[in-house]
């Protein structure tokens, strides 16, 4: 979980369900490269977005992202919003959920995976048809690589444990 936490909202913790500094990054970022190329949403905002809207863009969808944000914050625990939410969304080739992820990908349940491939699941779904472990293995590797770099930043693991991860492929 921390993984996920690292790569898709590292501030996960401390927030109450949006992220005004990602909100103000992304918002800075899409004007000055004309595009709306940047998402400011956290895992709650994603996992709201998930559970109760289409993938639409639109402003109007996004502030009602941000009221259910508030009260998915207000009902459920950090730890169940992120239960939630890896069972929510698309890793893959088919898998919508961690658990139908870890068994497609490695035959074994979520409590079974090694580190080495829950960093390698936990990059796949800021793009799964990028990559899918199937389709685009290296690229997999290379986002999995930016997952532990991200971990490492964010003080989940240390220097010396990013190496041991990304070199235990058993």
């Amino acid at each position: 979980m921390d993984a996920v936490v690292a790569v898709e909202d590292h501030r996960f913790e401390q927030h109450f369900g949006i992220d005004l500094i990602a909100i103000g990054r992304a918002a800075w970022n899409n004007l000055t490269s004309l595009s709306l190329r940047e998402g400011g949403s956290t895992i709650t905002q994603q996992l709201a977005k998930n559970l109760y809207f289409t993938q639409e863009k639109s402003f109007i969808r996004k502030i009602a992202e941000m009221f259910m944000a508030f009260r998915l914050e207000n009902s459920y625990t950090k730890d169940e919003i992120l239960e939630l939410y890896v069972n929510s969304i698309y890793f893959g080739d088919g898998y919508y959920c961690i658990y139908d992820a870890s068994q497609g990908y490695f035959g074994k349940a979520p409590i079974d995976m090694t580190n080495y491939e829950c960093t390698l699941l936990a990059g796949i779904p800021n793009a799964p048809s990028v990559y899918s472990l199937t389709a685009n293995p290296k690229l997999a590797e290379q986002r999995q690589e930016y997952v532990v770099q991200r971990m490492v930043q964010y003080g989940y693991i240390s220097e010396n444990e990013a190496q041991n991860i990304l070199q235990d492929q058993s």
